[in-house]
């Protein structure tokens, strides 16, 4: 088996400069020195527990690049580049298209009128397309993906600004188990997900630390912070939890998902 690698992008522009989602506080100041800090940490830990990151340059005029999770959907060497809902954000999706174009993959999009936005609402598995709308995303845009790369949808709908991601409220495990805010979706029990995954609430003191935007690499699972209750639950599985605060991330809405997106 080949080894895992996941795509980041380095923060040396990041800071919060507009507001987009509920996390955010435009001009809020960001300890640039720290979020560097925490950020290397983040790939340091993801090393250790056994992926290459590989890392997209960084731009001044974009400081959200960092968050490569919303890049778009991989599917094998096929991308589906991201349309992304703000106007703050969209000059990032050239920047992406020049990379994934440059590291051997087809590149596509999505018809332009459907938002869309890459891992944080989607991704493959196995036969399916794991995916949420509501919020950042369109449903027409998963139903299109689906069709695109001859999956099955099993989509949901967000029921949340505060949650305006699938990564920010759902994370499965390579046990089949998976973590889940019933709060941040219309339907609480996701009785959409059962057929695919044993489903485990989150509380919402785990959920406001985003718990459910952790990292999972084989079979450990980083964490955005150590006040995390779940933590205890993916030990329990068997798992390995590891922490990598990230903190200065979560000032714009993001943790350790959001960070990185898997290549393979």
């Amino acid at each position: 088996m080949s080894e895992k690698q996941v795509l980041m992008s380095s923060p040396d522009y990041f800071k919060v400069e507009y507001s987009i989602n509920p996390w955010m506080v435009a001009g809020v100041t960001v300890d640039l020195d720290l979020a560097k800090d925490q950020w290397n940490n983040l790939k340091s830990t993801i090393e250790k527990a056994g992926a290459e990151v590989k890392v997209v340059p960084p731009s001044e005029e974009y400081p959200d690049l960092v968050f490569t999770a919303n890049s778009g959907i991989i599917n094998d060497k096929n991308v589906l580049i991201a349309n992304f809902k703000y106007e703050e954000r969209r000059g990032e999706e050239d920047l992406y298209m020049n990379w994934f174009s440059n590291n051997g993959y087809s590149v596509g999009r999505i018809p332009s009128e459907f938002k869309f936005e890459g891992r944080g609402d989607a991704f493959v598995y196995g036969e399916y397309l794991v995916g949420s709308y509501g919020i950042r995303s369109d449903k027409e845009a998963l139903l299109f993906i689906a069709e695109e790369f001859q999956l099955e949808p099993i989509i949901v709908e967000l029921a949340q600004e505060k949650f305006y991601h699938l990564d920010t409220c759902f994370q499965q495990f390579p046990t089949g188990d998976a973590i889940f805010y019933p709060e941040a979706f219309k339907d609480q029990s996701l009785s959409a997900f059962e057929s695919l995954f044993n489903l485990i609430p989150v509380t919402e003191h785990d959920a406001n630390q985003l718990a459910c935007n952790a990292v999972v690499i084989n079979n450990t699972v980083i964490f955005p912070s150590k006040d995390i209750e779940a933590i205890k639950t993916v030990e329990g599985l068997g798992l390995n939890a590891e922490v990598a605060n990230v903190s200065e991330f979560l000032k714009s809405g993001g943790a350790c998902q959001c960070l990185v997106i898997a290549l393979n």
